[in-house]
């Protein structure tokens, strides 16, 4: 017999509803959605999602079910809510009815573009137009063990050029940077792009709800206390709902 969950999604702008079933946990469920919607999908929900933006939701459950009350469970919650963001279908009578979920995850087919390779359209190789790939490079931070002395850099090649001489050592300081470890007796870290933060939010552990949202990692390590190398958040952000910081599920959005 299979147990799940039916859940409410809430518009705290605009009062508009969902209710959906899942046997999912509910972090899990919420995770889905988030993806959908960043995926374009053409449902209402995730439709709203993008234009509210995902902070101006909240979830919660409404109640438990298994395949025997499936049916009844889901027509009485949507006859309480009439959820304005669940899909609709047009009944044998013309009117409007409220599909019951569970929905089939949409697949979404990525359209390749077609390039134009003609000659005419390429710019010519030269010392102007060649650049000087800076702009691929991570900025990392490499602190000296010796001397505790830290030091910025745009690239992990430059890095490598500075400390062993070797710009073809980038590959191992980079792997170390990324997580935050010891090579060529320095500790690495890739610094934050301030011109490309990533939103943060948490959900509590508990109530299942949005309670935190963050402009970035670095802002929500300095509001609820951490060091500045934080490794725990980047953990629970990279296994959305497995591992969790300050009592809170954290993930992107």
């Amino acid at each position: 017999m299979e147990r799940g969950i039916i859940y409410l999604i809430l518009n705290k702008q605009t009062g508009e509803k969902y209710v959906g079933n899942t046997t999912l946990a509910m972090n899990k469920e919420w995770v889905h959605h988030i993806e959908r919607s960043k995926r374009m999908s053409s449902e209402p929900l995730h439709k709203a999602f993008r234009q509210y933006g995902v902070h101006n939701f909240m979830i919660k459950e409404l109640d438990e079910y298994d395949d025997t009350c499936l049916d009844s469970k889901l027509n009485e919650w949507t006859d309480k809510y009439k959820p304005e963001y669940n899909p609709i279908k047009e009944s044998i009578n013309a009117e409007k009815t409220v599909l019951p979920m569970q929905e089939k995850r949409e697949v979404i087919p990525i359209k390749k573009e077609k390039r134009n390779y003609n000659a005419q359209n390429l710019k010519p190789f030269n010392e102007h137009t060649r650049g000087n790939g800076k702009h691929l490079g991570l900025k990392i931070r490499g602190k000296n063990l010796q001397t505790g002395i830290c030091k910025d850099y745009d690239s992990a090649r430059d890095a490598a050029t500075d400390v062993t001489g070797n710009p073809n050592a980038n590959g191992n300081i980079l792997n170390a940077a990324r997580k935050y470890r010891i090579a060529y007796g320095h500790r690495w870290q890739i610094l934050e792009d301030k011109n490309k933060k990533k939103a943060v939010f948490g959900v509590n552990k508990r109530t299942e709800l949005i309670e935190v949202r963050y402009e970035s990692i670095a802002a929500a390590v300095r509001d609820l206390g951490g060091s500045e190398y934080n490794t725990e958040i980047v953990r629970s952000l990279r296994n959305p709902g497995k591992y969790s910081w300050k009592s809170y599920y954290w993930f992107y959005g």
